[in-house]
This record gives structure tokens, C-alpha cells and sequence, in this order.
């Protein structure tokens, strides 16, 4: 079972859709009901965007409900806010940036399993206003002219993160996605 962690995006619908559009079963589970004892019994995990500015909200609940994640036994993908989470769980710095809410190119840095048949530089649907720091133990992975931070894998635990909606950014975001429920 893929479960979907709903942090309050209007775009989670889209990522359940995908994954079953891509032949898998899948829960969505709202982050707030998610508990650590939950962690573990899950093929893999997706972390969606959220509306919430990290920049103006204390990060000790996310720690506290999500610090299991930190582990790597469950494969996880972070989306935007979801990417900002893992960020902060394992040390980045988030910051206020500027508003990006369309389409740009992404460029890939370094070959990942993640981004498997897609294009050196691939379009891929925007929607935020933070960005995070590269965290210790992860790897850059891409980047835009907007966010340097923009893909990030964990050195040695299957644990992604992409500040970009591969949910609605049409066949790329299709094509990521299912790498990642490959990698699973």
C-alpha cells in the first residue's frame, strides 16, 4: 500500500490519481492522523504540498509526528512542502523565496533513479514561495533558475525529495513518479 500524507494540498487528489493510475493501491491519510506506530506497515510514502508557510509555523509537530521517517526503512518522496519536511528533519534551513506559480525548466544535476527517462532539463509545474537548504547526507539533484534546491536524494536510504508538483506537471511528473514507485 502506498500511503499519500495530506498536509493540506489541493493538489493530493492528483497524486492518489497518479498512483493508481500507475497500477498501485493507495491511502491517503491526513499528516495530523499519521502516527509513528503507522510507519513501517506502508509499501512507501508520498508527502504532499501544503498551503502552511514552514517560514511561520513552529516545525517541533512535524518533528515529533514525522522524526520516524528519519529511519529510511519506508521509501519516501517529499512534494514541495513535503520536500521542505524532509528538509528540516534532517537539518535544512528553510527560507522565504520568491513566488513561482507556473511551468519552468528543472535541471538536472546529477543521474538518479528518480529521474529515469526524462530530459536533462524537464519541464515541471511550480507552485511555492520557500525553499530549503541541502541537508547533510543528501545530494543535489537538480535545480531551476528560481530554487537551487530543487530535487535531493538521502546518500544511502530511499528517501527523495523534489520542491516541484511532478502531480500535475503532466507525462514528466507521471514518468518521476513511477521511478519512485519503482524504486519501492
Amino acid at each position: 500500500m502506498i500511503t499519500v500524507i495530506n498536509f493540506g494540498s489541493t493538489k493530493t487528489p492528483h497524486i492518489l490519481s497518479m498512483v493508481k493510475a500507475l497500477g498501485h493501491d493507495c491511502e491517503e491519510v491526513k499528516w495530523n492522523d499519521f502516527t509513528s506506530e503507522k510507519y513501517g506497515q506502508q509499501r512507501s510514502i508520498i508527502f504532499s504540498g501544503s498551503p502552511t508557510f514552514l517560514t511561520e509555523v513552529d516545525h517541533a509537530p512535524y518533528h515529533e509526528r514525522f522524526s520516524c521517517v528519519k529511519l529510511g526503512r519506508v521509501p519516501v518522496l517529499g512534494i514541495c512542502f513535503g520536500h521542505q519536511v524532509m528538509g528540516i528533519l534532517h537539518g535544512a534551513q528553510i527560507y522565504r523565496g520568491p513566488e513561482v506559480r507556473t511551468t519552468i525548466p528543472v535541471h538536472i544535476v546529477k543521474q538518479d533513479a528518480l529521474f529515469r527517462n526524462l530530459e536533462a532539463v524537464t519541464a515541471m509545474a511550480e507552485d511555492h514561495t520557500e525553499g530549503i537548504s541541502l541537508p547533510p547526507s543528501f545530494i543535489h539533484l537538480a535545480y531551476s533558475e528560481k530554487y537551487p534546491i530543487e530535487a535531493m536524494r538521502h546518500t544511502n536510504l530511499p528517501l527523495w525529495g523534489v520542491q516541484f508538483h511532478p502531480e500535475v506537471s503532466d507525462e514528466n511528473g507521471k514518468t518521476l513518479i513511477g521511478n519512485f514507485l519503482q524504486q519501492c
